[in-house]
């Protein structure tokens, strides 16, 4: 065999095998924060992340899993809000609510990592129960991650055919529902 031949031979051998790889599938009861954040001097800036998948599904009672692989160290939130409260920019009000209630006592205070129906978890370390949607008026669910935090998980307790839409307070455009069923 000549070695292009023997070249060619392998590169088509090689092919086969990425076509037959399977896809990376998601994993059951998991959200994670993918993207980076890149910063041109003089040019602008691009910021990607972004939770995946964006529609989870998972039954009551089930425990969801957040990884956070953003190539950026950035804090997040996952902020459970109601549907029609979802940001469309940095000045939403529903952005400062968010931070008002995970800093209840101000910006020199260290944040309230979990917020339960809307006021500081009992127990910080439990995974947070989810089934209260924030709103205008109350803050509803919510979990801070902190920079360089890589994993958290929270129990979704929201009733069956319930709807829970979550965004990022930090990243606004960070947007997803979870589908209880």
């Amino acid at each position: 065999m000549t070695r292009r031949t023997a070249v060619a031979a392998l590169a088509t051998v090689a092919g086969f095998g990425v076509a037959a790889a399977p896809a990376a599938a998601a994993k059951k009861n998991e959200i994670v924060i993918k993207g980076d954040f890149k910063w041109r001097s003089g040019k602008g800036v691009e910021d990607t992340q972004r939770f995946s998948p964006r529609k989870v599904s998972v039954k009551s009672g089930a425990t969801v899993t957040v990884r956070n692989k953003s190539k950026a160290p950035d804090p997040h939130t996952i902020t459970f809000i109601e549907a029609s409260l979802f940001p469309d920019s940095f000045e939403s009000p529903i952005v400062g609510a968010t931070f008002a209630a995970h800093q209840p006592g101000g910006e020199e205070a260290p944040p309230v990592v979990k917020l339960d129906d809307g006021v500081p978890a009992a127990d910080q370390s439990a995974p947070l129960a989810v089934n209260t949607l924030g709103n205008l008026d109350a803050a509803g669910d919510s979990e801070f991650l902190d920079v360089g935090q890589k994993t958290t998980k929270f129990v979704v307790t929201a009733d069956k055919g319930s709807t829970l839409p979550f965004f990022c307070a930090i990243h606004p455009w960070m947007q997803g529902k979870i589908k209880v069923k």
